[in-house]
């Protein structure tokens, strides 16, 4: 029988994942696109079968070793943050992030200027923290919900962003009829229109 290859659950996640990406607006005054991964898609992926895909994959990052750390924990709240750790290489840290709650998936994203106590420090790689920064805006799109609706966002920040459209006659404000990506759409009940209307600053 033949072996698997090296890091076979590993790669397997990755190709799953480039295919499930989804697709929004990178910023709502130009024409560029961007991509997200939800959270819940990827628990989905990682409880499927029992988990032994989640299982598979901690085997091969832990090099074969039992796991430090309980795949629960990764699933209630460092999913996003487990696969962060996953694109940039390093996800044999997830052991240091998984047990502090200011490092969970509820605290991103994270401001590399001022970063969250126990984020740890890799001295083989002193830009660890700057290239998980850079990596996290893939995983931490914000659900829209009514206590969005006057909160700012910084550039940097994805949003739930499908589809857009600008209305004309609106002066120097330049308005939006934008569709927000199903699951992250709380302004509105299940099953409406998904279209909202959305103003930016004059550009």
């Amino acid at each position: 029988m033949a072996k698997a290859p090296p890091q076979a659950a590993l790669q397997e996640f990755f190709r799953w994942e480039r295919q499930s990406w989804v697709e929004v607006v990178a910023d709502i005054t130009a024409d560029e696109k961007a991509y997200f991964m939800p959270v819940e898609t990827l628990r989905s992926y990682f409880t499927g079968n029992g988990s032994r895909k989640l299982n598979k994959i901690l085997s091969e990052v832990f090099e074969y070793e039992d796991s430090p750390v309980d795949p629960e924990v990764i699933l209630r709240g460092h999913t996003a943050v487990f696969c962060i750790l996953l694109r940039i290489s390093k996800g044999r840290f997830i052991e240091d992030f998984a047990y502090f709650e200011e490092l969970s998936d509820q605290r991103l994203p994270f401001d590399p200027a001022h970063p969250p106590a126990h984020f740890p420090e890799d001295i083989d790689d002193p830009s660890f923290l700057q290239r998980f920064c850079e990596t996290q805006w893939m995983y931490c799109v914000p659900v829209f919900d009514s206590h969005m609706l006057h909160k700012y966002f910084g550039r940097q920040r994805l949003l739930p962003i499908t589809h857009k459209e600008k209305c004309e006659g609106w002066g120097n404000a330049a308005r939006y009829k934008i569709k927000l990506y199903g699951p992250h759409n709380k302004l509105i009940p299940v099953g409406s229109e998904t279209v909202r209307l959305f103003t930016s600053s004059p550009v």
